[in-house]
């Protein structure tokens, strides 16, 4: 992590600056989180799953929004000019839930505003960042960076339930608000800085002269009308919005899919929880795996690792197995992020990475869309997920087929975006 005079290199501190805002994301606040405040809002409210869920839905279509139009802006005016300010209205938001009416519509309101006013807090800002100062070591930077995202879902769930015990779940969204805004601006004003070039540095902390330029430049790469012309992007493109559908469907409702069955909230908590370690483990060998083989067989493993996961879960089983099919799950959820950004960025280059990755994300979202009230609904319908846990099952094994092929479309990549040796 030292560059060649032994210091450490600049980089690692936006690999930190993304940790945090990670762990501290939109996500968070409304995937994770959100099992956990059914059965609260379920009582005071008296909402049934199917019109909770959809509040989920809520969140992906503003994603669905917020992500070509990020893309277009850190593009064009860089990342923290756009960050530093999601952050904030971020944090308001979160605090606004802690407002909350008896109109769902409120809800779903608050569902939306959270990802689309924080839409700087997607990891395509951390990416963007993260894939100008390296690229040898690209793949294991973006792991360990984006795997924040795990810390933040191992823990948020446990101290969201302990909240809530304590003091009511209108409180716990007001001390998630301040942990936001008193951790995540600070590193995004202070650290984060967007290329190396300005601090008079190179990819990796290589020794670069002016009159040695950088072979993966920002001027490098297809343009988004470009990428769109070639099958390997439509191919990357509908592999994510699969699995969108089959992550979404399954977080969502795993901690009161497992209540359902007999486990106490504590033990489903920590079962939630368990993702978390799952997720870091995923970003970061994915990571790590990218950097030396082909990143499509990649992720194609780990998405099978959600299968076997999801089979677990639809078993009906209540044994420590579900801990198990949590960090299956986990591991797949780690990977997608940090593989889509890794591979936008080998494909198709970074001229126009934002808006490109921008667009993949939310196809991944689309299909999040469908997940969570698939679930929600086939459960008020039947009394039991166990159906939807095996169509979820199914779906997800198409992506797979669909990486795998990617194998064959080779001579659609940009010849200079090469994996490094």
């Amino acid at each position: 992590m030292t560059n060649t005079s032994g210091k450490i290199f600049y980089g690692w501190w936006n690999v930190a600056t993304g940790f945090v805002g990670m762990a501290l994301c939109y996500g968070i606040f409304t995937v994770f989180a959100f099992g956990v405040f059914v059965g609260p809002l379920q009582e005071e409210f008296g909402w049934n799953r199917g019109e909770l869920s959809f509040a989920l839905s809520m969140t992906n279509f503003a994603v669905v929004i917020a992500s070509p139009l990020l893309g277009l802006l850190i593009d064009k005016y860089g990342v923290r000019k756009i960050l530093i300010p999601s952050v904030v209205l971020m944090s308001i938001c979160i605090a606004s839930m802690g407002l909350l009416t008896a109109n769902i519509w409120h809800l779903y309101l608050l569902y939306f505003l959270i990802p689309f006013l924080g839409a700087g807090t997607l990891p395509q800002s951390y990416s963007r960042v993260l894939i100008a100062w390296f690229n040898r070591r690209r793949g294991f930077a973006l792991g360990l960076s984006l795997s924040g995202f795990g810390v933040g879902a191992m823990l948020i769930p446990v101290v969201a339930q302990s909240i809530i015990e304590v003091a009511g779940w209108r409180v716990s969204y007001f001390i998630f608000a301040a942990t936001v805004f008193l951790l995540a601006l600070p590193m995004a004003i202070f650290f984060m800085r967007e290329s190396p070039q300005e601090m008079g540095l190179s990819a990796d902390g290589d020794t670069a002269t002016k009159d040695q330029p950088d072979n993966d430049s920002d001027l490098t790469g297809l343009s988004g009308m470009e990428a769109m012309k070639t099958s390997t992007y439509w191919l990357i493109l509908f592999s994510f919005l699969l699995v969108g559908i089959g992550l979404t469907g399954v977080l969502a409702h795993l901690y009161p899919l497992l209540v359902d069955r007999g486990l106490s909230p504590q033990l489903a908590a920590r079962c939630m929880a368990s993702i978390g370690p799952g997720i870091i483990i995923g970003r970061i060998v994915a990571g790590y795996l990218m950097d030396r083989f082909f990143a499509p067989y990649v992720t194609a493993f780990f998405l099978l690792g959600m299968v076997a996961g999801i089979s677990i879960l639809a078993s009906g089983t209540t044994s420590m197995l579900v801990f198990a099919a949590a960090l299956l799950v986990g591991m797949a959820s780690g990977s997608e992020i940090s593989e889509i950004a890794y591979i936008c960025s080998r494909y198709f280059g970074k001229k126009a990475f934002g808006q490109i990755y921008g667009i993949m994300f939310a196809a991944f979202q689309v299909g999040a869309i469908f997940g969570a009230p698939l679930m929600g609904f086939y459960y008020d319908r039947a009394g039991n997920y166990i159906g939807a846990l095996w169509l979820l099952a199914g779906i997800v094994t198409l992506p797979q087929l669909l990486l795998l092929y990617l194998n064959l479309t080779l001579t659609n990549l940009l010849e200079p975006i090469k994996l490094p040796a």
